[in-house]
């Protein structure tokens, strides 16, 4: 008794590639959908390297300016009352100096508490994908 060979395309119903053709067209989804949001990543990561670079450049430039000014405000300051009271010139720059320090650290440290999220394009595109991927429920 000879059984009838049954070709799959034939078969009433089949789709051709069958489900090795959905398995290969979802890996294939998945594969694009990590390339996309691989480069989201670096083009986030690119920006904020460069805008931190910025900052600091232009952080050190001003630094830089305002330590040059501050010196030659002392030095003024200083030369002026030379013949007369050198020593409470000096401690009054000094002091003044102080109270520069402590705002400069008070102001730096409240902005460096306001941060932005890293990578919040790239987050909320992967959560946006893990809500299609999750199952649904009834």
């Amino acid at each position: 008794m000879d059984m009838p060979l049954v070709r799959h395309e034939e078969t009433p119903g089949r789709t051709p590639g069958g489900l090795f053709e959905s398995v290969r067209t979802l890996l294939g989804t998945l594969v694009a959908m990590a390339r996309t949001r691989a480069e989201l990543f670096g083009n986030e990561l690119e920006q904020e390297v460069r805008r931190i670079v910025g900052m600091l450049v232009r952080a050190m430039i001003v630094l830089a300016l305002a330590s040059l000014a501050l010196l030659f405000a002392a030095l003024t300051i200083v030369a002026s009352v030379w013949e007369t009271h050198r020593i409470a010139a000096t401690a009054l720059v000094a002091v003044g100096f102080v109270i520069l320090a402590v705002v400069a650290y008070i102001v730096i440290a409240r902005h460096g508490q306001r941060t932005t999220r890293l990578l919040a394009a790239t987050l909320g595109e992967l959560e946006r994908d893990l809500e299609q991927l999750s199952p649904r429920a009834p």
